[in-house]
């Protein structure tokens, strides 16, 4: 069951806003998250981050502590990682630092 920040609310405090290189790889992140009863949204990739149609995953920047060793344990890191803040995005550093 997915949970966690409203996609229709950027307005959240610290959510988080992965991109992953292709929709296989979403998908797959998708069940391994599921499957652990982790908490995260799936999302169309916001225009402000990528103008191309495509999912996205959307986390609270609290979770990242127990959704991103999942991921890079399952050899599914994401592309790119994202803290939104109302409408602005900002892209993270790509070792964890969130």
């Amino acid at each position: 069951m997915e949970r966690g920040p409203n996609p229709e609310d950027g307005r959240g405090r610290g959510e988080l806003v992965l991109v992953f290189s292709t929709n296989t790889r979403i998908l797959l992140a998708e069940e391994l998250l599921d499957s652990l009863d982790l908490p995260f949204v799936l999302i169309p990739v916001p225009k402000e981050v990528n103008p191309n149609c495509g999912l996205a995953m959307s986390l609270q920047e609290e979770d990242a502590e127990l959704v991103m060793p999942v991921l890079e344990k399952a050899d599914l890191r994401p592309k790119d990682v994202y803290r939104r803040r109302g409408g602005a995005f900002t892209v993270q550093p790509p070792e964890g630092g969130f």
